[in-house]
């Protein structure tokens, strides 16, 4: 059950001028609603989403699109993707559905897990470098052309998706631990760099970025073309900012306090326990009057629903699409009516469901 409603931090809203993002003449606006995953084992293990058990990781993704017209790809934070599945995706969703992707967790100041490091990247190692608590290999430890490499790489894997207009932000969402210091906004500078032509996203989850330097922090993210990700959650306050004029990115991750303090007194949580949070219909009214402010300031909005426990993104999600006005399909009336068989009696050019959903390209829980 989700836990007691518990309202974040203040808000904060950033100086105006030309730190605000705010763009010169009237611009027009998209709003883009989605989830942090379609493949969630607790939006699938709920059972009141996807209209059957045991559909593939294709069969979702397929579904999942009849609903929403974006989606995070979580499994990305992981795993290095390939240019395989991107290009699947691509193909098994419809025109203008956008794909968010999280950059890979060298990338975002966490430490990787040597399973996941490509055999090339591996070789740029120290020899016997240890292994954090948790089998994880320390960042410090990587030579420069390792995290080199892994930019290109996870470059050429999206580019399937850029090429077929479907990319929508890369979101780095910087580990806690990643304080406000010179060294972490040469970085953040580098980003464009290193990923030309990609809308990117920062989520910065230290206090020394936001709430401390929230001004500092807003000028210097639009300076650089990058957006700032702001976050609905217990441990931040919410920012009113548009850093870009192209794109806003709204991230909702619920608002429960009890998990965020279980992660502060390092019990580590599990990600249900973490983001257990139904939104009400008073506090969705609220995150639509936040999304409905950022109206001609970036030409999309991007609201993302992270509150990842059973339904709960989806719901809510479905729910902020009709407080928008945006065109929302009949959840309970597509699940009744929906039967696979049929696809297979219909002599229509479409391709049979074992041929349609044959192939799982995403397979990693996200």
């Amino acid at each position: 059950m989700p836990v007691a409603s518990t309202r974040p931090a203040e808000a904060v809203t950033a100086n105006p001028g030309p730190a605000s993002g705010a763009t010169a003449g009237a611009v027009s606006t998209e709003y883009r609603v989605g989830t942090a995953s379609w493949l969630d084992q607790a939006l699938i293990a709920s059972g009141r989403f996807y209209p059957r058990p045991g559909m593939s990781a294709e069969s979702r993704l397929r579904w999942y699109a009849r609903f929403f017209d974006c989606v995070e790809v979580n499994s990305t934070y992981y795993a290095l993707p390939s240019p395989r599945n991107a290009a699947l995706w691509a193909q098994r969703t419809p025109p203008g559905f956008l794909f968010h992707v999280k950059a890979y967790s060298l990338m975002t100041g966490h430490h990787p897990r040597l399973d996941t490091l490509p055999a090339d990247v591996r070789l740029m190692l120290p020899e016997d470098i240890p292994l954090r608590r948790r089998g994880e290999l320390n960042r410090e430890q990587f030579p420069p052309e390792a995290l080199d490499r892994c930019f290109a790489l996870f470059r050429a894997a999206l580019e399937p998706l850029a090429a077929a207009g479907k990319l929508g932000y890369v979101l780095f969402q910087l580990a806690p631990w990643v304080r406000y210091d010179d060294a972490t906004l040469a970085y953040l500078a580098s980003l464009p760099g290193r990923l030309p032509g990609f809308t990117l996203a920062v989520e910065l989850r230290n206090e020394t970025w936001i709430p401390e330097r929230t001004d500092e922090v807003v000028a210097f993210l639009a300076r650089h073309g990058l957006v700032l990700a702001t976050v609905d959650a217990v441990w931040q306050p919410w920012v009113e900012a548009a850093t870009t004029p192209e794109w806003s990115v709204l991230r909702l991750h619920g608002r429960n306090l009890r998990g965020w303090l279980k992660q502060r007194a390092g019990r580590e949580p599990t990600v249900a326990e973490k983001y257990d949070y139904l939104y009400g219909a008073e506090e969705l009214a609220e995150l639509a009057g936040r999304a409905r402010r950022l109206h001609r300031r970036a030409r999309r909005v991007a609201v993302t629903f992270n509150n990842n426990n059973e339904d709960f993104p989806t719901q809510n999600a479905l729910d902020l699409k009709r407080l928008l006005g945006l065109e929302t399909p009949d959840l309970d009336a597509m699940r009744a009516s929906w039967h696979p068989a049929r696809r297979r009696s219909q002599p229509s050019a479409s391709p049979p469901e074992a041929e349609l959903w044959g192939d799982d390209a995403e397979r990693r829980p996200p």
